[in-house]
This record gives C-alpha cells, sequence and structure tokens, in this order.
C-alpha cells in the first residue's frame, strides 16, 4: 500500500513538472525565432560570444577591439556551445544565442514549483511555477541573449535546496549529499555568469533565516566547506585565467566600475527613485497583480511560521537592496519573482485573496487596468511602428485581451482566486506569445539594424555572406549593426566614411543623416560618385530618436541588388 502511494506521488508530481516546464517552455521560446537582436545589451553579449567562436579565445572578452571587463564568462560559454551545437557563427542568427536563456527560464519555473511544494504543498507549487512563467518579465528576459534569466535559474535552483536542508534539518532528518551539491553548485554557476547577485540574494536569505534560527545545525547541513570548495572549483579556474589576461583589469573594472559604480550613480541614465521597483511590479507580474498584497500580508501575519519566514527573507532584503542602488533597471528584482509566486499561489489556494472586500476589488481593478493597458499596446504599437498595412489578428487579439482581461478580473472581484489566478495565468502566457511573436516582430520601424544588414546582403556587399570588405557605419553604432555585419564592421564618421569607400570601391557604407554633408563634402574632394543601394528610415530606440541610414557603395549593382 505504501509502496503503491508512493508511486502515485511520484507519478503526481512528475506530471506537474512536465506541466510547469511545457507551460515555461511556451513562453520562454516565444520570441527567440522571431524578434530581431535587440540593442543594447543583448546585441553585446551575442557579439562577444560570437567573437570567441571565431577567435577560439574563451577567455578574454572583447567587443570589437575592446575588453568587455563587465560580466564573468558563463553566459558567453553557454552561448558559444549553443551557436556550435545549433548554428554557425557566420549565420549570425539570433536565436542560437538566446536558446541558454530560455533553458533556464524552464529551469527556474521548475524550481519554483519545487520550492513552492517543498514548502506549501503540490498545489502551491504548480500554480507559483505558472505564474512566474507568465509573467511579462519573466517573458521578456527568457527570449533575449542576456545573463538575467540564467542568474534567475541559479537562484531559484538555490533557495528551493536550501528550503529542503533547513526543512529537513527541521525535521530530524540525516543531511544528504543532492541538495547541498544543488545548492553550492548553483551559486558557483550563478557567480560565473553575474558575479555577486546570486550569492547576495540568497546570502541575504541565510542571514533571515539565521536571525530567526542562530542555530549551526542546519548551516552544518548545508556541508559548508565542501561546498566553498565546489564554488571555487568552479569559479577560481577562470578567474585565475581572465585576471592573468587582462592583468587584473578585468576586476577592476567589473568590480570598481560596473558593479560598485551602479551603486552610488545611474550608469546610462538607468535611474529612479527608491519605489521604482514597488510601481513596476504590478505590470511586471500582472498575473499576479491581484494576489501579491493578499500574499505579502498573509506571510507577515504568519511570519512565526518558518515557510513565511523563508520567503520573506528572500524577498526583503534584497528587494531592500535594489531599491536604494542608484542604477535601476526593471529586470533587477527578477531572482525574487519566484517567492513572490510562491506567496500569491498560497493567497489564492488558501482564499486569503478572498477574504478581504476592499483588497479583492482593488486587486480586480489593478488587474483589469494592466490587462486594458496591455490590450491597447497590442492594438496601437503596430499602427505606430509597423510601417504598413496592420493586420487584423492584431485588433482581434487586441480585442480577445481585453475580454479575458474582463473575465479574469471579474474573477478576482468576486472572490473566487484560485480560478481567476489560473485563467490570470493562461491569459498572460497567451499575451507573451501575441506580443512576442506577432506584434513585436512586426515593427518593423524598430528592427533597423535587421533591415540594414538585409539591404545589404541583397547587394551582394555583405561582409559575412558575400565575402565582401567589412562595411563602415558613419553616425550609426548600434551593437546590432556590429552583430549583423560582422566584428570587422568599421565605426567612423562621414569624412572617414568617404574615404573609406574611395579605398575599398566593393565595400559598403552607411551613412547617418547628420553625417551626410561631410560624407558628400569628402567625395567631392575625393572625385567618388557612388551609387545608393538603400534607404533604412526608422526609430533607433536605444537613443530615442529618428533615423535616417543610406547605403553607398561603388561597386556594380547585383542582379538582385535594389534599384
Amino acid at each position: 500500500m505504501a509502496e503503491s502511494a508512493g508511486r502515485n506521488a511520484a507519478e503526481g508530481r512528475l506530471w506537474r513538472m512536465t506541466l510547469v516546464a511545457a507551460f515555461a517552455a511556451v513562453v520562454a521560446f516565444a520570441g527567440v525565432f522571431t524578434l530581431p537582436p535587440l540593442d543594447r545589451d543583448e546585441a553585446r553579449f551575442a557579439q562577444a560570444s560570437a567573437q570567441m567562436l571565431e577567435t577560439g579565445d574563451y577567455i578574454d572578452i572583447r567587443f570589437q577591439d575592446r575588453e568587455r571587463n563587465k560580466k564573468p564568462a558563463g553566459i558567453y560559454w553557454l552561448q558559444a556551445a549553443s551557436v556550435s551545437a545549433f548554428s554557425d557563427v557566420k549565420a549570425r542568427e539570433i536565436w542560437a544565442y538566446r536558446i541558454p536563456s530560455a533553458i533556464a527560464a524552464i529551469v527556474a519555473a521548475l524550481f519554483t514549483y519545487v520550492a513552492g511544494a517543498r514548502l506549501y504543498g503540490p498545489g502551491v507549487g504548480l500554480l507559483a511555477g505558472v505564474l512566474l512563467a507568465a509573467a511579462p518579465v519573466f517573458a521578456a528576459e527568457s527570449t533575449i541573449a542576456t545573463t538575467d534569466a540564467n542568474v534567475l535559474a541559479s537562484i531559484a535552483v538555490a533557495e528551493a535546496a536550501l528550503a529542503h536542508i533547513y526543512l529537513g534539518w527541521r525535521e530530524g532528518r540525516r543531511a544528504g549529499w543532492a541538495w547541498p551539491i544543488a545548492f553550492w553548485a548553483a551559486i558557483g554557476a550563478g557567480v560565473l555568469i553575474k558575479g555577486p547577485i546570486t550569492p547576495m540574494v540568497v546570502g541575504l536569505t541565510c542571514a533571515g533565516i539565521f536571525i530567526r534560527t542562530p542555530h549551526f545545525g542546519w548551516v552544518k547541513a548545508m556541508r559548508p566547506v565542501s561546498g566553498l570548495l565546489l564554488v571555487l572549483a568552479i569559479v577560481a579556474p577562470w578567474a585565475f585565467a581572465i585576471s592573468r589576461a587582462t592583468q587584473g583589469r578585468f576586476f577592476a573594472q567589473a568590480v570598481g566600475h560596473d558593479m560598485l559604480g551602479k551603486v552610488g550613480a545611474a550608469q546610462e541614465s538607468h535611474s529612479g527613485p527608491p519605489g521604482y521597483h514597488f510601481a513596476l511590479v504590478w505590470i511586471l507580474f500582472w498575473p499576479a497583480a491581484a494576489l501579491l498584497a493578499p500574499g505579502l500580508a498573509r506571510a507577515w501575519r504568519t511570519r512565526d511560521a518558518w515557510p513565511s519566514w523563508f520567503l520573506l527573507s528572500w524577498i526583503a532584503p534584497s528587494w531592500l537592496v535594489f531599491e536604494l542602488v542608484a542604477t535601476k533597471l526593471p529586470h533587477y528584482t527578477l531572482p525574487l519573482y519566484p517567492a513572490l509566486a510562491i506567496l500569491a499561489a498560497r493567497a489564492a489556494a488558501t482564499g486569503e485573496a478572498a477574504r478581504r472586500r476592499l483588497w479583492r476589488k482593488i486587486g480586480a481593478g489593478l488587474y483589469l487596468a494592466v490587462g486594458l493597458g496591455v490590450a491597447a499596446a497590442i492594438a496601437a504599437l503596430p499602427i505606430a511602428l509597423g510601417g504598413g498595412t496592420v493586420s487584423p489578428a492584431f485588433f482581434a487579439g487586441a480585442l480577445a485581451t481585453a475580454a479575458a482581461s474582463v473575465f479574469a478580473a471579474r474573477l478576482f472581484w468576486k472572490g473566487r482566486a484560485l480560478a481567476g489566478a489560473y485563467a490570470a495565468a493562461a491569459l498572460g502566457a497567451a499575451v507573451c506569445v501575441i506580443l512576442l511573436n506577432g506584434v513585436l516582430p512586426s515593427l518593423s520601424q524598430l528592427a533597423v539594424s535587421s533591415r540594414l544588414s538585409a539591404a545589404i546582403a541583397k547587394a551582394g556587399l555583405h561582409p559575412l555572406r558575400d565575402g565582401a570588405p567589412p562595411v563602415a557605419l558613419a553616425g550609426y553604432s548600434e551593437p546590432s549593426a556590429i552583430f549583423l555585419l560582422g566584428t570587422k564592421t568599421v565605426l567612423t564618421d562621414g569624412y572617414g566614411a568617404a574615404y573609406w569607400l574611395a579605398r575599398r570601391p566593393n565595400a559598403a557604407v552607411v551613412v547617418d543623416l547628420p553625417e551626410e554633408d561631410d560624407f558628400q563634402t569628402a567625395l567631392y574632394h575625393l572625385k567618388i560618385k557612388p551609387r545608393t543601394i538603400a534607404w533604412i528610415e526608422g526609430l533607433n530606440y536605444s537613443k530615442g530618436r529618428h533615423v535616417r541610414l543610406v547605403v553607398y557603395s561603388i561597386a556594380p549593382p547585383e542582379k538582385n541588388a535594389a534599384p
């Protein structure tokens, strides 16, 4: 009988994990194959990974000829491995660089389920996993080639392992090796991907637990000596190699400029007041918007219970750090979303979200307001930035999103929080697919670099596809263009573009409108009359300005060239 019950439990756990993984995969892969390379971080990461493959140097991280001393090598190794397995570095297929992020996001959702199931049971774990996967910020970070989905996965694994270790100690069970190894391996992987973020979040969780339970028994159960040796084995070889390769510059710049520099002053205009992340969480975690407040309130009321204290220790200290740091980006608090998802799922499962009428109404109103805003964006963005005929499917998607938002909000309003949570998760996933697989790829006015690369390829002058000389860019220097056109792309001004063309008549040059006068003046003195290959107009969203690029060449026109 016991054996049958154990087998049924294992089958149920496997079924729930499969459901969470499949649900997360639908969201994580929604935009992987459809979105063009994004500026600026994604294109920088992808270009540096491409250069590793081109040079065979997997230690020194570079963007063109400049050292990229910001993040450790872990994410570049993962992207390089993905490209080697699924694509080719000359193809510059951005989807191949995104695969590690999508897989990491699925892992994060799975371990959110694992943590939630251990703390509050499988029903809460299941709902927490799908709520996290349906969050807009989860979808955004899982579909682009940056570090954040991988950091999220490392923290979700480490926190789930910590929950198992601590609960095992409380229950008097003998500590094994599996969960401590998972804990410390996740810490090491997180350090190798994004430096201090994973140990900071997990370390603050441990500090919060120790304040409540100042006993070294559970610390011993984590096997800290063996664990720290494992972290060193993961991190130290590359740390030694990069320090030697850059003569210490990597750590001086990564710690002194990239990390500590963000604390006191906002970098790259990414600033925000305290409360910035609190204001955004209702949008970025839209499916759980009606559940967050009651979930946090219940956790605070029941903070004497160790699961509540564990989750509060995961959320509160790190959230405070992110609010106080001067540099702010919306995704910084993503590592805390698994804990928020578990609290939200707990509030729905216990009926906490339905007990207080005022909270119920406020939560339903917040959810509906964001949902209607998303529906409006689905309809409006293609009109504003599509640059052509708008598909009726977008209007149908907007109407369906608005109607489904009203339906889910009504469930929250009437106190049917559990049904509302699953409806909100399903709608959240559907919206992510609509946006990432339909709306955003249709915004041609934003895809300046992709259109530029296609125009140069159509003329038979693409350095990677046609063996042409490197392209010179005058006034337009977005990393996505360098990624698509090749590592040797030249960044110059109008005069430089003219002289580049004079020396390399088979090359293409790209001139942004502010550089056009200098370019034409230099052409006059050089007595050169190039032909115009293409005009590319659009919005440079990184700088928030309209661009008009003209592609020139002296090479004779190919049969497929634009007129």
